[in-house]
């Protein structure tokens, strides 16, 4: 069989990858906080010995966050607010403390401040943020301190990453840490209240990609047909040197 059947076979694989990530990208294009993804490739070189020809293959190794932040959107909502760049609300979840730079907050029915997701903020203490519902206008400052009636209640727990572009995504906007991102640690920098960062998505240069990787796919796809003609031409024409 052809070497260049598997150059052919890795590059369809990438193109496919690559396809997933942009279309995950263009489905979140209108969620606020999101982050898109880029896929990382990587090439290796196989059969590397002196007597053989190395074959260079690439792969998608992995994806990452672009951290860029997204066009802000001004609301004048008390409980909206804008993170300094690369810092993330960290939240409490069921499974474990996750993060994100979706601002848009609300008060729960039991009184806990929580994302429009429906996740628990922290508090600086590692407690949820608990309000009295019904029981006065609740407010943010710069700072990230929640207060109701003019008191100071909590402060927001808001971190930031050593490589926040390695935070593994679970879905919207909410992000996990990773030992490649490195542990949270207090993040400086003051909350723009009554604004909303959108998402860094460009969905005219997101369907521009998807159209490059699905043209790209389908050529790596046609070079896979072509060589598996000729191996099969040669298998069925050139005479059998035992014969």
């Amino acid at each position: 069989m052809s070497d260049g059947i598997y150059i052919a076979l890795n590059g369809a694989r990438a193109e496919g990858d690559k396809v997933d990530v942009v279309a995950t990208n263009l489905a979140n294009a209108a969620t606020a906080g999101y982050q898109r993804l880029r896929p990382v490739f990587h090439e290796a070189l196989a059969n590397a010995q002196a007597s053989a020809t190395p074959l260079q293959h690439c792969a998608t190794a992995s994806t990452e966050l672009d951290t860029t932040r997204g066009s802000l959107r001004v609301t004048g909502r008390a409980l909206d607010v804008t993170l300094p760049d690369a810092s993330y609300l960290s939240l409490i979840t069921p499974r474990g403390e996750r993060y994100t730079r979706a601002g848009s907050l609300a008060v729960g029915t039991d009184g806990t401040l929580r994302t429009r997701t429906g996740d628990a903020l922290a508090s600086e203490a590692g407690n949820t943020v608990q309000l009295a519902p019904d029981k006065g206008d609740v407010s943010l400052s710069p700072a990230g301190e929640v207060s109701q009636d003019g008191q100071v209640l909590a402060r927001l727990k808001i971190v930031t990453f050593p490589s926040p572009r390695q935070l593994r995504p679970e879905g919207s906007s909410t992000l996990a840490a990773t030992p490649a991102s490195g542990a949270p640690t207090p993040a400086a920098g003051k909350l723009d209240i009554g604004s909303l960062e959108e998402s860094n998505t460009s969905v005219v240069g997101s369907m521009s990609e998807l159209v490059s990787a699905s043209r790209a796919f389908d050529a790596f796809q046609r070079a896979i047909d072509a060589f598996h003609q000729a191996d099969e031409k040669v298998t069925t024409t050139v005479p059998n040197a035992d014969q």
